[in-house]
């Protein structure tokens, strides 16, 4: 669909889907075990889409990076607490 050169108006799917799967992310990271299997691609997934997000509203003039920026740093915070898990499971069972 040509839009006529205009900008687009409305945040990026990138940006809510990296919200989205940050909180998940973020959830899943206080299940024990099993969670962070599932946490850790959800927060990479975040912090990818979350980057994609910030690049294509600064590109095309639309607003999202802010909300881009929310879901990256959500998606940076459970990888943290996947990571800060896995280093204290180490550290406990060595």
């Amino acid at each position: 669909m040509d839009d006529g050169g205009t900008t687009r108006p409305g945040t990026p799917r990138s940006a809510e889907w990296s919200v989205a799967l940050g909180v998940a992310g973020l959830a899943c990271a206080v299940v024990p075990v099993v969670g962070d299997w599932v946490a850790a691609p959800l927060a990479v997934a975040s912090i990818t889409l979350g980057s994609l997000a910030i690049h294509v509203a600064e590109r095309d003039g639309r607003p999202g990076t802010a909300r881009g920026l929310v879901g990256a740093m959500i998606g940076v915070v459970a990888l943290g607490v996947v990571l800060f898990s896995l280093a204290a499971g180490i550290v406990h069972t060595g």
